[in-house]
């Protein structure tokens, strides 16, 4: 975990180093005398500085690094490559820190196979975080590659670099591989620019088309009407255009513009009104309904009108699914005639699945968490802890081996909490500093959210009292779990259940794998002696639905059964709002509370669902 006390006297130290780059080759410049040391590669060749072979393209300098990667049968490993010295004068890479200033490390390479090129960086003690890896497209022509290290700032191993690592030729070979690199170079990661047009269309609607009335979608029929424009608009220039191949309006220089409907709608029946609309610099977008009454007549003595307000997220699509009970003034809604729209300030929005509807949209899926992993509340008197915040961890050689399979480490924050994301998962390893005596503990602790994996497996390897891996005395079990998808999972795991680990007070490993290939965040990974209060039954989190999140004014949660009761509380434990809803979904006006952090618990036949509620 990152000790932020030692990480500011880390970068405080490292101030007045950098990194020797660009690493050219040339005579006279950096990397024409360094020396680089091959590893785990067999009988192959392995390094040399050697002319160009291939001078043209975009590449046509003088001198270049050469890399013979052997072959599987003559002991080579897949990950065979090179190094740098570790050295901070001018014969290595320096002793640097990594930052927003040079997290960009680009590489040009002339290969003849497509494999992935891979780098990482150490520190004088030899630890690195995980390599990272990028596929060359190209073969037989000098290409450049770009490696992002952004993600790995601030960790420990990237703080007082020395030394940097190549891989070349990530890959199993049968036969030996040649391979050229030049132009090693450094430099700042710049923000994308922020769109100011949308390039993916707004999300298709799903709800039956016997629950909507639509004003304007391609997913449904749409009622007459007569200008999306109205002559009293003002600013509000209209485009009809289609993003992605779906009819979309833009409006362009908005102020207020006017929906005029031929006839009127009823919209009785309907219990929301929702909109889909994406805008680069609009802070507020305001929606106003106008019912003409029963006459049918604008001004006729019996209209009613009433206007909301949403803050719209910039340059993404939001999808405002707004309760009519919200429109407080607009007692009646059988002859709705206009929909007027404004924003602030004069700006662009495009807008998609204008609709009225009986029930909200089903919130679409989350593919990463939102809230935090629960905290944990066992007494840290009984916990061995290898990855948390809440407790001292014991010390990690690496939480992915060099023997891992895909899994592509980042580690990252989850509403402010250090979280471990796994891409491509196949299988990865942990070392240990050492080895765990565990022999007192009882339950094996972990947090799991994933979006695809159908099955999780855990296993333990204790490398017997002589603490040498393969020594004779090894013991190691693997059990599998089926998480919940798009929700946190908080597995105690019994220890007993590990029926082929009959000893662990030398626990040295633990490998983590699942299926299909896919991605998994972690957190909260412990030795406990008592299970965790918070890891009853895990519930379907996925079929109970609350959105929005933040919250202004109100939330809805929509289930798959019957919601018997939601029930919010506030950070000190206290219940400040109560509803027993009795239907699958449920809007909750939270007008009456205060801007702060909330947990919502939700119970459906017996079971409770928890999520964290941000209001703003």
């Amino acid at each position: 975990m990152k000790k932020i006390t030692l990480f500011i006297l880390l970068l405080i130290f490292s101030v007045g180093f950098s990194q020797n780059a660009p690493i050219t080759f040339e005579t006279g410049e950096f990397g024409s005398t360094w020396s680089f040391a091959t590893f785990e590669n067999g009988s192959g060749a392995g390094y040399s500085k050697v002319a160009n072979p291939f001078p043209g393209g975009i590449n046509s300098s003088a001198t270049v690094g050469k890399f013979v990667a052997g072959t599987s049968a003559s002991g080579a490993q897949p990950y065979a490559g090179f190094e740098t010295a570790h050295a901070s004068g001018a014969n290595g890479i320096g002793t640097f820190t990594l930052s927003t200033s040079n997290c960009i490390i680009k590489i040009m390479v002339y290969k003849t196979v497509i494999s992935d090129v891979a780098l990482k960086f150490a520190i004088a003690n030899g630890g690195a975080q995980p390599e990272i890896k990028v596929p060359n497209t190209k073969i037989n022509e000098w290409e450049e590659l770009t490696f992002d290290f952004s993600g790995k700032i601030g960790l420990n191993e990237t703080i007082n670099i020395d030394q940097m690592i190549f891989f070349l030729d990530f890959n199993a070979r049968t036969v030996e591989t040649t391979s050229y690199f030049d132009n090693v170079t450094f430099s700042a990661k710049t923000a994308a620019p922020t769109p100011t047009e949308p390039m993916v269309a707004a999300p298709t609607p799903t709800k039956p088309a016997s629950d909507v009335i639509s004003l304007f979608s391609n997913a449904y029929t749409n009622v007459p009407i007569t200008t999306w424009r109205t002559d009293w608009s003002a600013g509000s220039t209209l485009t009809d255009m289609q993003i992605a191949g779906n009819d979309t309006k833009k409006y362009t220089n908005l102020n207020y513009f006017g929906v005029d409907v031929t006839g009127t709608i009823d919209a009785t029946a309907m219990t929301f009104i929702h909109i889909d609309i994406w805008t680069p610099d609009l802070t507020a977008f305001k929606i106003k309904l106008v019912d003409f009454g029963p006459n049918g007549v604008y001004q006729g003595g019996d209209d009613k009108e009433f206007e909301i307000t949403r803050t719209p997220t910039l340059s993404g699509w939001n999808s405002f699914d707004i309760p009519l009970s919200e429109f407080t003034d607009l007692t009646t809604r059988g002859n709705i005639a206009q929909l007027v729209f404004s924003g602030a300030p004069a700006g662009t929005v495009y807008i998609d699945n204008v609709y009225f509807s009986k029930t909200a949209a089903p919130a679409p899926t989350p593919t990463e968490p939102m809230v935090a992993a629960p905290t944990p509340t066992t007494t840290s008197a009984d916990v061995i802890s290898l990855f948390s915040n809440a407790y001292t961890n014991v010390p990690i050689t690496t939480w992915r081996t060099d023997w891992s399979a895909g899994s592509t480490l980042t580690d990252m924050q989850i509403a402010g909490n250090d979280t471990k994301k796994y891409t491509n998962l196949n299988y990865f390893g942990v070392d240990v500093t050492g080895t765990i005596n565990a022999t007192p503990m009882l339950y094996f602790h972990i947090d799991v959210w994933t979006p695809d994996l159908t099955a999780f497996k855990i296993k333990l390897v204790d490398f017997g009292p002589n603490g040498v891996y393969q020594g004779g005395d090894d013991m190691e079990f693997e059990i599998t779990r089926t998480p919940t998808l798009s929700g946190w999972n908080s597995f105690d795991i019994p220890l007993s259940e590990f029926t082929g680990l009959t000893t662990r007070g030398n626990i040295a490993q633990l490998v983590f794998s699942g299926a299909p290939a896919g991605t998994v965040y972690i957190d909260n990974v412990y030795f406990s002696k008592t299970a965790s209060t918070l890891s009853v039954p895990t519930f379907e989190i996925s079929k109970v639905m609350m959105y929005p999140n933040p919250v202004t004014n109100y939330f809805t949660i929509d289930a798959n059964s019957e919601i018997d009761n939601v029930s919010v509380y506030n950070v000190l434990g206290q219940e400040v709002l109560v509803r027993s809803p009795k239907s699958n979904s449920t809007t909750i006006q939270t007008s009456q509370l205060s801007k702060g952090v909330y947990i919502v618990k939700t119970v459906v036949e017996g079971k409770v669902a928890t999520t964290k509620m941000i209001k703003e």
